[in-house]
């Protein structure tokens, strides 16, 4: 696995008008720590975006003259404008097990979609244990075989190597009965109504006929 070098620069000032004033030339705060140690740092917003495109937990920072291993841990964004306010970066060895967030990546066409069903998604990352050199950039998760009215839980997915942490209950996703074919079915037919229509017209002029 080879980690993407992000050269980073160690921060001086703190607090909030000072990372405000990283914001506007397009730095992001950050923090790295080790066990019992920490430094603040910089990071241009638009490299650590690429870093994130790579789809890449772990990266390999440069500062004090140094190369260090970490997880990116943490990500704060803007609500609105979606830009990065802050950065935790997790120093670690590549040996070390760690706990991630990976995202999933559901592969092919479920049967029940192709019978008019609806696949809904309800999970679209679990959380995982691993060593740092074997995180994935995402999981591949096969769906072909789901028919409506299936489901998929976190209990349903083995993956080599790793342990999943997020609850076995949990449901990931699921194919549902398409609302125009529930109505297709549930609809009584046309020529049933006909019939049930005729025989009691019938029943009533046979009524009649006895009254009389």
């Amino acid at each position: 696995m080879t980690e993407q070098l992000l050269e980073v620069k160690v921060r001086e000032g703190h607090g909030k008008e000072a990372s405000k004033k990283l914001r506007r030339q397009g730095l992001v705060p950050a923090v790295f720590y080790q066990k019992e140690k920490s430094r603040s740092l910089q990071v241009e917003e638009l490299e650590f975006k690429k870093v994130l495109k790579s789809g890449k937990q772990v990266v390999e920072l440069k500062f004090d003259g140094k190369k260090h291993k970490a997880l990116i841990k943490d990500i704060q964004f803007h609500p609105v404008s979606e830009h990065i306010l802050h950065i935790d970066f997790q120093g670690i060895s590549m040996s070390e097990v760690v706990q991630v967030t990976v995202p999933l990546n559901f592969l092919g066409t479920p049967v029940g979609v192709k019978a008019g069903g609806l696949f809904d998604v309800n999970m679209h990352e679990i959380e995982v244990k691993c060593k740092a050199s074997d995180i994935p950039a995402h999981l591949d998760v096969d769906v072909t075989g789901l028919e409506i009215g299936f489901t998929l839980h976190v209990s349903d997915l083995k993956f080599k190597d790793l342990e999943i942490t997020s609850h076995h209950e949990l449901l990931i996703a699921s194919v549902t009965v398409a609302k125009d074919l529930s109505e297709k079915i549930e609809a009584p037919e046309e020529g049933e109504e006909g019939e049930e229509g005729e025989e009691g017209e019938e029943g009533k002029e046979e009524s009649e006929k006895d009254g009389e």
